[in-house]
């Protein structure tokens, strides 16, 4: 058996349920983290994905994972510890000696049969289990996103987690997770994150917004390149709907693959501490497509604010004087 079977034949839910009770919500399993004290469940176990999260650490993965950072150990003994727990102690697994009919098989042309690749993609009405409360969806009202701007991106409350939570969906429009930001006021004492996505990403294949407003970006065949959700449904608001986000501070080559895809020029938003010209792969993105950046050197703009967080004047103003990146 190969360890990526042995982490699959084992339900991650039954084996952390010796270390913590678990309450179903809809189809998600909550529990108080075995990894510190707590008084508010916070973490959260997928069953479709055979994966959890633990959002008062940051801690997620699968269940070796678990077992590296509950039981503190290295890679071999969590697999000796999961081989046990599956009755599998006393067999070879993994890196094993091979006979010389498998070696042949090893090195022989391979058969065309089609590649299984798995990946989280969630079904379409996923968000319907969560609840669509005006009273927290104020929240991000009162801060200047419109309820059209909400509803385009589907943004929810998660009564079990105290947050809102949206959809990220690939280019395809599939969901392949939820972000979530917390609306606990505590949430820097409780040690919260205030941004958090609620499964493991592996490797982050997509641009938040980027299948809502693609049409837009190619009618205007420009992107604007924001850091975080919220800029771009801020932007949509202001009836910038040209926007996608990195969900980071800096472009990955998934996310690049797919600017050059685009074919459209790309203007660079991005937070006024991180510098653009540092970004690796922005440098190379810019041999492909024309590569635009905002920049704030006027002073309008705090040192850890986003670009649109003074409002729509200084959003153009700021848009309008964007540099090219030659």
């Amino acid at each position: 058996m190969e360890l990526s079977e042995l982490i699959e034949s084992v339900d991650i839910l039954e084996y952390i349920s010796q270390y913590t009770e678990f309450t179903e919500k809809n189809g998600e399993y909550w529990a108080l983290s075995p990894f510190k004290d707590e008084n508010t469940p916070s973490f959260s176990v997928r069953k479709e994905t055979n994966s959890f999260y633990d959002f008062s650490s940051g801690i997620g993965g699968n269940v070796l994972t678990f077992i590296r950072y509950y039981d503190r150990c290295g890679y071999p003994e969590a697999i000796e510890k999961l081989k046990n727990y599956s009755g599998l102690d006393g067999r070879t697994m993994g890196c094993r000696r091979l006979s010389v009919t498998e070696v042949a098989k090893r090195f022989s042309p391979p058969k065309m049969k089609p590649k299984q690749v798995k990946s989280t993609v969630l079904s379409d009405d996923y968000m319907q289990r969560y609840e669509k409360r005006a009273d927290k969806l104020a929240v991000w009202e009162q801060e200047g996103i419109s309820k059209a701007s909400l509803d385009k991106f589907q943004v929810y409350y998660d009564s079990f987690s105290n947050r809102l939570v949206y959809p990220i969906r690939n280019p395809d429009g599939k969901i392949v997770n939820i972000g979530g930001r917390t609306l606990d006021e505590d949430w820097k004492e409780k040690k919260l994150r205030k941004y958090t996505y609620f499964m493991s990403w592996g490797e982050l294949k997509t641009i938040y917004g980027l299948a809502e407003n693609l049409e837009a970006i190619k009618k205007r065949r420009e992107i604007i390149i924001f850091e975080g959700c919220k800029s771009v449904l801020m932007a949509d608001t202001w009836g910038v709907n040209n926007a996608g986000a990195i969900l980071t501070s800096h472009l990955n080559p998934n996310q690049m693959k797919l600017l050059i895809g685009l074919g459209c020029r790309v203007a660079f938003a991005l937070d006024k501490d991180v510098s653009i010209r540092e970004d690796h792969n922005i440098t190379r993105l810019k041999q492909f497509v024309n590569v635009e950046y905002i920049w704030d050197g006027s002073g309008l703009l705090d040192e850890k604010d986003s670009l649109v967080d003074k409002g729509p004047d200084v959003w153009n103003k700021l848009y309008e004087g964007r540099l090219t990146w030659r």
